[in-house]
């Protein structure tokens, strides 16, 4: 996402006070981040994230289903090994 939105990575290490070296890190997936960290990485290059459970009929949830299903992305609709 943050390359994305052009954001460099001396940008969200400024705003979230981790080392450009740890952004790097993260962006790769090199290193297992925690959910705080996570969530504060997201708020640095302008991201929301929702927990809702699924189960809930709201125009979120629909939209989400929607959009994974038409990406094939359920897990009920992946192939069977």
């Amino acid at each position: 996402m943050a390359e994305a939105k052009e954001i460099e990575q001396s940008e969200i290490a400024e705003k979230t006070g981790f080392t450009q070296s740890n952004i790097s890190r993260m962006l790769s997936c090199k290193y297992k981040i925690t959910l705080p960290n996570f969530l504060k990485l997201a708020k640095s290059v302008g991201v929301n994230f929702y927990i809702q459970s699924h189960d809930e009929k709201t125009d979120l949830n629909l939209a989400f289903e929607k959009a994974m299903a038409e990406l094939g992305r359920r897990i009920d609709e992946l192939p069977k090994n």
